[in-house]
């Protein structure tokens, strides 16, 4: 990074840093002077209460429950959904297949689909991870089909110029060119499968983060609810954080291998 733009990202830095700092400082501020219900916890308290669960060990097997069903649940719908969102904006047959299939369906919220899917299913991890899944499936359609769509007409004749088959120009051409925008759609996706996990831990018996904040709610163990929400917080982060990561080493080559092509 040139010197000239280091210091602007320094000062948006420390600005973005210091307001987080200040934000905590009220909220510690509000939680200590008695003024306001006892559900209002200051952050020094949760995060207190966290490291006790960490000390003990016994959050752990409940996060792996929770990361399993989030990670099935995304890969299965999100890898589904890339598959058949690239087909549909190459193929024309298949796009207008699953348009209106999909639209019906996207419109609907998928955690109402819950209590029909647990009659057959029953309260199980696989009812979840197919919630989770359904849910992750149209972000990353969506994305994925607008890719492809959107490819460069100049990398699609220079295929055919070059006599590429079709299986060729696809992994050589469409793919790499819509890939960040199919990259944006996994990371939705995987938010998603986030918010689903907590979403469908809470209903009926289970095991899981999103069981343990509600159970905390319930019995006004409030420190222990935030804590908790804490957890799923620095999860979903990190899992982001990664994917992010990826996404950029990605994209990095792809530009890379079609500025060669090109």
């Amino acid at each position: 990074m040139k010197p000239s733009m280091q210091k602007p990202v320094n000062d948006l830095l420390h600005v973005t840093l210091g307001f987080q700092l200040v934000v905590l400082l009220v909220w510690e501020a509000g939680a200590r002077s008695g003024r306001y219900p006892d559900y209002l916890v200051g952050p020094l308290e949760i995060v207190v209460e966290a490291g006790r669960y960490l000390a003990n060990g016994e959050v752990f097997a409940h996060m792996g429950h929770s990361l399993f069903r989030v990670y099935v649940g995304f890969l299965v719908g999100s890898g589904l959904g890339v598959v058949l969102g690239l087909l549909s904006g190459v193929l024309r047959p298949v796009r207008d297949l699953l348009d209106t299939l999909q639209a019906f369906v996207h419109a609907v919220p998928k955690i109402s689909l819950f209590p029909a899917v647990a009659v057959w299913l029953g309260f199980s991890d696989a009812s979840r991870i197919l919630i989770i899944a359904l849910s992750c499936f149209f972000p990353a359609y969506l994305n994925a089909m607008s890719g492809a769509l959107g490819i460069n007409p100049k990398y699609l004749w220079l295929s055919r110029n070059n006599e590429m088959g079709r299986v060729r120009t696809f992994f050589e051409v469409i793919l790499p060119a819509s890939l960040p925008r199919t990259l944006v759609g996994l990371r939705i996706s995987l938010m998603v499968a986030f918010i689903l996990m907590v979403a469908t831990e809470v209903v009926g018996h289970s095991d899981g983060l999103g069981s343990l904040v509600m159970l905390a709610y319930q019995n006004g163990a409030y420190p222990q609810m935030y804590a908790y929400i804490l957890f799923i917080a620095i999860a979903g982060y990190l899992s982001n954080l990664l994917l992010q990561r990826l996404a950029l080493w990605l994209c990095k080559g792809q530009a890379a291998e079609m500025g060669g092509r090109a």
